[in-house]
């Protein structure tokens, strides 16, 4: 009766009062007892249980053994074996493939190759079970050839043997070794080598040859049926490669199938339809999921994130709360981001105190997502700080601090920044150059643009992108360099867009260049879909000089074309609620008081002798 209950024991408290029964009648159920214990990951326990039996048994050492691997206390294990040879007990075939595993948790693979010398003294060099543990321990240490030489060297192989030795290689990169293996596979190929190599191609970005695999799959003979994880595998290769094409159609092969939708697998499609922008489908799969985990939220919060919902992001961020998950630095990072973009300086300052108060690391990822939040709040000197106080900084952080300091008009601390960047031997990225020519742009440093411009080149190697190009044509034409700016565009390594053509006509209309302003109109118009504010600005050129002709035709233009421009929009923070605004927004609650307050200023305005400069105001069409 005893040991039915302990068997069907489900929590520690009932074993406590098992225990106590067990000892009341002397009942003799130690190895029962441990090995249950093991079960229910209550390894201290366990060991206090192992240390009262008089003399453990075989069986007794190897519950242990697993305990502390199942615990993450591989260390143990090893140091549990050597009590056991020590006490005279003789391992057994069962006792080698925990010492294994605890040996590739630790990638420890002279342990490892010193618990396969014993295992081959102690006659076990022909178990298959052994020797799968030994090909999973060198894959997983990536000593491939000797993972090799344990199959070829097996005079019995079995499914498991292959798909370790598969898996190995596909972990490594050796995608080819594995794929030569799994053609020369003898035993019927199951889903667990199939997904292998499939996530193998993914993994190396073929995707051609991972989904050609995948078809195979589905009309081979042997008639295997992918699962979840073989689904993840091509979802996850469909994100990271930006194929949404291939993602929607997976996503339609797991409704039309009826494969089980777990949490990874949840997690994959709402990430794959997070970065297509489809945020209505990852909504509802979120919202259909019952088992919820961290990662489920972080995709969902991403994909916020990403697409340009911040409220929405904020909003789930505080739904997650109330559940009492903990978030990770991925959840903070969103969360920052989030602030940032909103402007949310309050609530940014709390993420940052739950940092503190939940002694969270401020490591690299969340301090240059501090710094990016501080920078866009306007509390620069703050973003400094946290700079300063973080020791590893790679890159992104140089980055961001270098940007920071840019979009605030201090271009030369961030060249500073950058200099002291270069001798520390960080190496800049494209990133980099972009806040290095927008601090030479916002700060009037026309010189030092063009230094930097050229060493971006030549010192770096880096090709320049069109965000590059921007930032020089906006320098020179402010500095009233336009037809060094024309040419620049013209000798462009990329194809200008209509940023670029819409940043040199502002400077002609800054510098009245009314020539050049008509070589770059017409430029502008002859785009598929030009830009409407770029339009309008042309029109209020020729409106300025009085060539009413050519106003008339740009704005028939844009009346065939039907160009349209997206309302405005602007967030504020209050009392630490984010409120958001259109143009000519209506539907916020206190609507009336802030039309009111704005008319208000007007009149201050007005009062105190301030007359608006129109000669450039862009007239609506």
């Amino acid at each position: 009766m005893f040991l039915q209950l302990l068997r069907g024991s489900t929590s520690v408290a009932q074993i406590h009062q098992l225990h106590a029964q067990i000892l009341v009648h002397g009942i003799s159920l130690q190895n029962h007892l441990l090995a249950k214990l093991v079960d229910l990951n209550s390894v201290d326990y366990a060991r206090s249980v192992f240390d009262r039996i008089h003399s453990p048994s075989d069986f007794s050492w190897n519950s242990l053994i697993k305990g502390y691997i199942q615990d993450a206390i591989p260390q143990n294990s090893l140091i549990l074996f050597l009590e056991m040879l020590r006490s005279g007990i003789r391992p057994s075939n069962f006792t080698y493939p925990f010492l294994l595993n605890a040996c590739s948790a630790l990638a420890s693979i002279r342990e490892g190759e010193q618990i396969h010398a014993h295992a081959f003294r102690m006659g076990f060099g022909s178990d298959r079970f052994v020797n799968n543990s030994l090909i999973n321990m060198y894959c997983k240490c990536c000593f491939l050839s000797c993972a090799f030489n344990v199959l070829d060297e097996m005079p019995q192989r079995d499914e498991v043997s292959w798909n370790s030795i598969i898996g190995g290689y596909v972990q490594w990169g050796e995608v080819e070794k594995a794929r030569s293996l799994f053609e020369e596979m003898p035993l019927r190929r199951n889903v667990i080598c199939w997904t292998a190599m499939i996530n193998g191609y993914g993994r190396k970005g073929d995707l051609v040859e991972m989904f050609s695999l995948f078809l195979e799959m589905l009309l081979s003979a042997e008639e295997v049926k992918p699962n979840s994880a073989t689904m993840v595998c091509l979802l996850s290769a469909c994100s990271t490669l930006s194929n949404f094409e291939l993602g929607r159609w997976l996503s339609v092969f797991i409704d039309v199938n009826a494969i089980p939708l777990n949490a990874i697998l949840c997690t994959a499609l709402i990430d794959m339809h997070s970065k297509c922008g489809n945020m209505d489908k990852a909504q509802k799969l979120f919202n259909a999921n019952s088992c919820k985990n961290l990662a489920s939220w972080n995709a969902i919060m991403t994909g916020y994130v990403q697409c340009g919902l911040l409220e929405k992001a904020i909003c789930l961020f505080y739904t997650m709360q109330a559940t009492l998950l903990r978030p990770n630095e991925i959840t903070m990072v969103n969360v920052l981001s989030a602030c940032a973009g909103l402007g949310a300086l309050e609530l940014g300052r709390e993420v940052h105190r739950y940092l503190v108060r939940n002694g969270l690391e401020v490591n690299v990822w969340l301090a240059t997502a501090l710094i990016d939040m501080y920078s866009k709040c306007g509390k620069i000197d703050d973003a400094c700080l946290v700079f300063i106080k973080t020791c590893q900084k790679d890159v992104a952080l140089w980055n961001a601090m270098i940007l920071g300091l840019a979009y605030h008009g201090i271009g030369k601390d961030s060249l500073a920044v950058f200099a002291q960047m270069e001798r520390v031997g960080v190496q800049p990225n494209e990133v980099t150059f972009i806040g290095i020519l927008s601090a030479c742009n916002h700060s009037g440093l026309v010189v030092e643009g063009r230094i930097q411009f050229s060493n971006m080149v030549n010192k770096y190697g880096l090709n320049p992108k069109v965000e590059h190009y921007a930032c020089m044509v906006d320098l020179l034409g402010r500095a009233g360099h336009l037809e060094e700016a024309f040419e620049l565009i013209q000798n462009m390594v990329v194809l200008p867009d209509s940023i670029i053509w819409g940043t040199l006509l502002s400077a002609c209309r800054i510098h009245r260049n009314l020539e050049l302003a008509d070589k770059v109109g017409q430029i502008i118009t002859s785009f598929a879909e030009p830009n409407l504010g770029f339009c309008i600005l042309l029109s209020n050129i020729y409106a300025s000089v009085g060539r009413w002709k050519d106003v008339d035709r740009v704005r028939r233009l844009v009346k065939e074309k039907g160009i349209k421009k997206p309302s405005g929009c602007s967030w504020i923070e209050v009392a630490g609620a984010v409120h958001r605004f259109v143009v000519e927004d209506a539907l916020h609650v206190k609507s009336d008081e802030i039309y009111e307050a704005n008319k208000i200023l007007v009149y201050h305005l007005k009062d105190e002798g301030y007359v608006p400069n129109v000669d450039f105001v862009l007239k609506k069409i």
